[in-house]
């Protein structure tokens, strides 16, 4: 029986066929999906830059829509640019024209102020307690240029003046000058400025000293405020050094018996003062050493009497002798020093002031009374330490006396020297506004009783 047995050869043959045949139709199948999913991609990224030119269609649009306003913007920014060149140029041009560098004035204007409201109670006199809206002050500055400037102060007294008897008040202009730099370090004052002499003649706002009332010393042997009509030069030398020298209306006796002839009262304050004789004054400081201030100053008056004059139109009635002659040629010197020493919480102040008058003085009458006994010579001093333990709270203690009739001691000389007591405490509610209360003990020959008490509030700004 004949039987049939594929060879090898043939198997392997019949083999690869099959695996031909089936690879073929796998790659047919795998062609067919590959085509499908990438058309669907082909389908999905046109829909998106379909989408995405659609937005660009709708920004081009608004673009487009846009572009009247923002011409018209930049036209208009353009014009508001030529406005503001135009009124540059023209404002220089009022600049240059004037002499004044700054568009706006009131720029270089400073206004502020100082002012106290005190009680006194039985200190000014035995028999009176009192409360009193003692100063009011307000200061206009102006800057015209880095070395060319005006300083201004206008004090209101005791609230207000009027033509009853019972008027206490005075309007007063206590500066009006013009200040130049003329050099470096170098200063020109001229017209109604402080005499500088003393601590608190320049410096007197009632937050920077202690004790409610200003020390006698500084009232009455230096009549602060002591003002004056004149010129002034001032400067510092470097190291600590400065100087002042001026020449300036001088103060003016007068033979009445209510107070004439005190220093205090014969100021002339800059209001038609006489000039026939001026006065001149000189000061010399150091404040070369951190917290030390030392100075020295001569004021010297060539005649009180201002060549004897006597002005019935202003109610200067003169100085005259018991005979009634008028009484001229009365010169003076006070001559001034103080120290002032800081060190941490603690100050110490400490001042000397002396005249010397022509004895002549002693001459001078009024009504048969002798008004100008003991006054060739007059002096005071204080010494005040002090202690500010927090920076709203200090307290202070201070020692002063003084004698306006100390070139003799009998008829109205007699017991004139005068000594006084106080202790107090400043309490700063702002560097600037201070609480005050101190108490006041007087113990001299002529036992005036004025021991008592005294309250203030005070401010600057």
């Amino acid at each position: 029986m004949f039987k049939f047995f594929p060879s090898r050869a043939r198997l392997f043959s019949l083999a690869c066929c099959c695996v031909v045949a089936s690879t073929q139709g796998m790659a047919q199948d795998a062609d067919s999906a590959s085509v499908q999913e990438l058309y669907e991609l082909i389908k999905a990224q046109q829909a998106q830059l379909e989408a995405q030119q659609e937005r660009i269609d709708q920004l081009t649009e608004i673009l487009t829509s846009n572009q009247d306003q923002i011409t018209e913007t930049t036209e208009r920014a353009e014009q508001a640019e030529l406005i503001a060149t135009a009124t540059a140029d023209q404002v220089e041009v009022l600049s240059e024209q004037t002499g004044d560098d700054t568009n706006r004035w009131f720029d270089n204007v400073r206004v502020g102020g100082y002012g106290e409201v005190l009680y006194n109670n039985g200190t000014s006199s035995s028999s009176t307690n009192e409360l009193d809206v003692q100063r009011f002050i307000f200061y206009i500055n102006n800057e015209f240029t880095d070395t060319l400037r005006f300083i201004s102060e206008v004090e209101i007294e005791h609230t207000f003046i009027s033509d009853d008897d019972r008027s206490p008040g005075a309007i007063e202009l206590e500066q009006a000058f013009i200040e130049w730099d003329y050099l470096a370090r170098h200063s020109l004052q001229a017209g109604l400025y402080l005499v500088p002499v003393g601590i608190l003649n320049e410096v007197h706002e009632p937050d920077t000293f202690f004790g409610v009332e200003r020390n006698q010393i500084e009232s009455r042997i230096i009549p602060t405020t002591y003002r004056v009509n004149g010129l002034q030069f001032l400067g510092r030398f470097g190291n600590g050094w400065s100087y002042n020298l001026g020449i300036h209306e001088g103060l003016f006796f007068e033979s009445g018996s209510s107070g004439e002839l005190t220093i205090r009262d014969s100021r002339q304050n800059g209001a038609r003062a006489e000039v026939d004789n001026p006065a001149f004054t000189g000061r010399l400081r150091y404040t070369g050493v951190p917290g030390l201030e030392l100075a020295a100053a001569l004021h010297y008056q060539t005649d009180f009497t201002q060549d004897g004059s006597a002005r019935g139109n202003i109610g200067r009635e003169g100085v005259f002798d018991e005979l009634g002659n008028s009484v001229t040629d009365l010169s003076g010197v006070l001559a001034e020093a103080h120290a002032i020493y800081r060190n941490g919480s603690f100050e110490f102040r400490g001042l000397y002031a002396r005249w010397f008058i022509d004895d002549d003085i002693e001459n001078v009458f009024d009504g048969g009374v002798n008004t100008g006994i003991g006054r060739d010579e007059q002096y005071g001093f204080y010494l005040e330490p002090s202690w500010r333990f927090t920076n709203q709270w200090g307290v202070f203690g201070r020692y002063e006396q003084f004698d306006e009739r100390a070139g003799s001691d009998v008829g109205l000389a007699a017991d004139s020297e005068r000594r006084r007591v106080l202790f107090g405490v400043n309490y700063w509610l702002h560097p600037n506004v201070v609480f005050k209360a101190d108490y006041q003990l007087e113990f001299d020959e002529a036992d005036r009783s004025l021991d008592g008490f005294n309250l203030g509030v005070g401010w600057s700004f």
